[in-house]
């Protein structure tokens, strides 16, 4: 797995280390995992087998979901240290599988998601709300200034020359 902010940023960073990983594999361990000829195809055949996420963290969402219904549930997840991106786009993965993935199945996106969605369902009711409240603060302001002018009428002249 190999994540970024974009699919072809995940694609760009792997061009650094899958064809030597996908080399090792082929002529060494003989597991052919993807076709040889161009990176992109074999990235292509990896997303589109399973055998891989080079995307988003939404597709390893996504696919951690997929993998979860195909087994009936698991208890834990590990990623390979594939060496696929440099170091900077490595720990950049990882932090972004840290922020967004692993929250979604820890459960820690259902209480914000739920006041989200509670939120948009009562907008109406907050807008309408929060436009009296403004509108009654406005009518105040107006009868404030209108009491100060029938107090102080001399404060509201200006001076002429």
């Amino acid at each position: 797995m190999h994540i970024a902010e974009t699919r072809d940023k995940a694609r760009e960073n792997v061009k650094f280390g899958l064809k030597a990983w996908l080399d090792y594999f082929r002529e060494v361990a003989a597991l052919p995992l993807a076709p040889e000829g161009p990176i992109d195809d074999a990235v292509d055949a990896m997303i589109a087998s399973g055998l891989a996420v080079i995307g988003t963290p939404e597709d390893a969402v996504a696919q951690i979901y997929r993998l979860k219904e195909q087994s009936g549930g698991f208890g834990c997840f590990l990623q390979m240290a594939h060496e696929w991106a440099d170091r900077e786009a490595t720990l950049r993965s990882y932090e972004l599988f840290a922020r967004y993935v692993i929250p979604e199945f820890q459960g820690a996106v259902e209480a914000p998601r739920s006041s989200r969605d509670w939120a948009a369902a009562n907008r109406t009711t907050f807008i309408g709300a929060a436009v009296q409240a403004i509108m009654s603060q406005i009518a105040r302001h107006a009868e404030e200034q209108q009491r100060q002018q029938n107090i102080n009428p001399e404060a509201t002249r200006t001076t002429g020359s």
